[in-house]
């Protein structure tokens, strides 16, 4: 996620350049089919390029505002996430002996762990692997589970258990079976309150409806019909847009006129500019509709995690801290 107070223009130019390089191929294609014969005057009229730039505005708009519902949601499940992590840690330290309290947390920070590498695998659908996303991600940012792996990352939590656990088909959720039998086996050896217990049950329950919630979320995306067809929509008015640019420009200079030959070529650039905002923004709403795939824009979740990790470890009295994830170059990841 971006935490800085803005991208800089170049970046984003350089990151969505292809959208305008096409654009830009078309623009030449268009005033060589208006200047040269045999399709001399060659053109499209402009009211239909304006219906269907107003379609493509809408229907663009439409899956924007949907994918950033999405975003909003998978923020919301780790900002829940967190809050039962610091309230389950209240309820271990205050209530539980020292040992018992210092596997139960452990426990949960090794599903949190669990859960983060299962959000960050890849989905046929994703887009980070796209070149321009993956180059932008080489030149200003990593995120950890490229640079670790699960055993290793879980390891530090789970001793001798890690390996186990990182071999199991679903490892986040094996972690919380183990959590919810630990308390079981608490309440019946009467080391814990029945008080205590319900709550570290429902804690374990909200555990379940928010892995429940990202793994909705990772596991299903934004409809294909929606995504193609705004896709398909963007280049087809890219593709019409200079034919109809084209035309407009020669007329405001004047036909044969030098001015005319100039307001010509002018409207290179115009066609340009507009189809690349086009092209930008249905780019942006394609990158943002994934917010656990670990691109720029994605829900920070190993900052989050990482967060959390040092927080409850503290509360447990440890002194060596893993340290924190700032954001590199304005972006948490």
């Amino acid at each position: 996620m971006h935490v800085g107070r803005s991208y800089r223009l170049l970046d984003f130019a350089v990151w969505s350049r292809r959208g305008a390089l096409y654009v830009l191929v078309v623009s030449l294609v268009a005033v060589a089919a208006y200047s040269l014969p045999p399709l001399s005057g060659f053109s499209i009229p402009w009211p239909i390029v304006a219906v269907l730039g107003t379609s493509v505005a809408l229907v663009a708009g439409f899956k924007n505002g949907q994918v950033l519902q999405r975003s909003s949601d998978a923020l919301q499940a780790f900002a829940t996430i967190a809050a039962i992590s610091r309230l389950l840690a209240t309820l271990c330290c205050d209530f539980l002996d020292k040992d018992t309290a210092r596997r139960v947390i452990l426990r949960h920070l090794g599903w949190l762990t669990a859960l983060r590498y299962s959000l960050r695998r890849p989905m046929p659908w994703e887009t980070a692997g796209k070149g321009v996303n993956r180059a932008y991600r080489r030149r200003y940012y990593q995120i950890q589970e490229d640079l670790t792996t699960l055993p290793q990352a879980l390891t530090p939590l789970l001793g001798a258990e890690a390996d186990a656990i990182a071999a199991r088909p679903q490892p986040a959720l094996a972690l919380l079976q183990s959590q919810g039998a630990e308390i079981s086996a608490l309440l019946k050896a009467g080391t814990v309150p029945t008080q205590v217990y319900s709550e570290l049950m429902k804690l374990l329950r909200d555990c379940h409806d928010q892995q429940a919630r990202c793994d909705r979320i990772k596991n299903s995306p934004y409809p294909r019909q929606y995504a193609v067809v705004s896709a398909i929509f963007v280049v087809i008015f890219a593709t019409l847009l200079p034919f109809g640019v084209v035309p407009t420009f020669a007329a405001i200079g004047g036909a044969g006129s030098p001015l005319g030959t100039v307001m010509l070529w002018l409207s290179v650039p115009f066609s340009v500019l507009i189809g690349w905002m086009y092209f930008a923004l249905d780019l942006v709403g394609e990158s943002t509709s994934n917010p656990f795939e670990g691109n720029a824009n994605d829900v920070p979740i190993s900052q989050i995690s990482r967060d959390l990790e040092i927080e409850l470890r503290a509360r447990l009295g440890d002194t060596d801290l893993p340290p924190a994830l700032p954001p590199v170059h304005g972006i948490a990841t």
